[in-house]
């Protein structure tokens, strides 16, 4: 390697410990927070090292917010299945299907992707009032599929697409109808793209809060939601908020790094070799 490639393979070290410090140290400061004492979880100027105490996660335990968990658990399931259950036979359909009507679906899918959320909130909550879905888990589920089925539908139907359509009609040959070919044939090699997309449903359902937020009501309150009740009008619960977030913010962790693998076994899952 020349001058030039050492000089810029160190530039690029730099940017890339650069990068990775900013996006450390404020998971790194929660951890430490919910592990401080309240004294100094609220100190100023800020103490960086204290003491271990679990008075705050006492706290947060003696409250309201393990009955959010349990909501925000509940919600980000029945977010989760009842997308792809709809999602991902609607995917097939895009990826196989030749039917009248389907590029402008298909653009129509594209475009709701394309508008920001918060313009369908007011029609969306005069809507579910009127339906008496509000305060109730299967309005916030139908809430959260109408923004997370559109990239359901795209993601599963390029999944599909990358699967050679001479699989599935060699097994339409040997007798298989377009159901059975589908469940038995394309599902299973379309399953690591298909959990991806599943993966990547939950993490979005477990870290919304302006639906719940609008939606939500004191009997589905999610963990993100619930996380507001530590600000108070005149201290704010340090430690707790730091204990609440790293509960909420370890589970999406997890689930990225999962995300992360699967994708890349996803991309690949139609590939085969002439």
């Amino acid at each position: 390697m020349n001058r030039h490639g050492r000089r810029l393979a160190v530039i690029s070290t730099v940017i890339l410990v650069a990068g990775l410090i900013i996006v450390i140290v404020p998971y790194l400061w929660i951890l430490l927070t919910a592990f401080k004492r309240q004294v100094d979880a609220t100190a100023v100027p800020p103490v960086l090292f204290s003491p271990i105490s679990f008075k705050s996660w006492e706290r947060l335990l003696d409250g309201p917010f393990p009955g959010s968990l349990v909501s925000s658990v509940i919600i980000t399931v029945g977010t989760t299945v009842a997308t792809l259950v709809i999602g991902v036979p609607a995917g097939y359909a895009f990826a196989r299907g030749r039917f009248l009507g389907r590029r402008f679906l298909g653009g129509w899918l594209l475009f709701s992707r394309m508008m920001p959320p918060v313009i369908f909130i007011i029609p969306l909550f005069l809507f579910f009032h009127q339906l008496r879905l509000t305060n109730s888990y299967l309005g916030l589920v139908l809430a959260y599929m109408s923004g997370l089925l559109p990239f359901t539908v795209w993601m599963c139907a390029s999944y599909f697409e990358d699967i050679p359509i001479e699989i599935e009609e060699a097994a339409r040959v040997d007798g298989a109808s377009r159901g059975r070919a589908f469940l038995t044939v394309v599902l299973p090699l379309a399953m690591p793209g298909v959990l991806t997309v599943g993966v990547l449903i939950a993490i979005a359902a477990w870290s919304e809060y302006f639906i719940p937020f609008l939606l939500g009501g004191f009997d589905t309150t999610p963990a993100t939601v619930g996380l507001v009740n530590y600000v108070g009008a005149a201290v704010i619960d340090w430690g707790a908020m730091a204990a609440a977030s790293l509960t909420l913010v370890i589970p999406v962790l997890v689930l990225t790094l999962i995300a992360q693998r699967g994708l890349l076994r996803g991309l690949s899952a139609g590939a085969v070799k002439g």
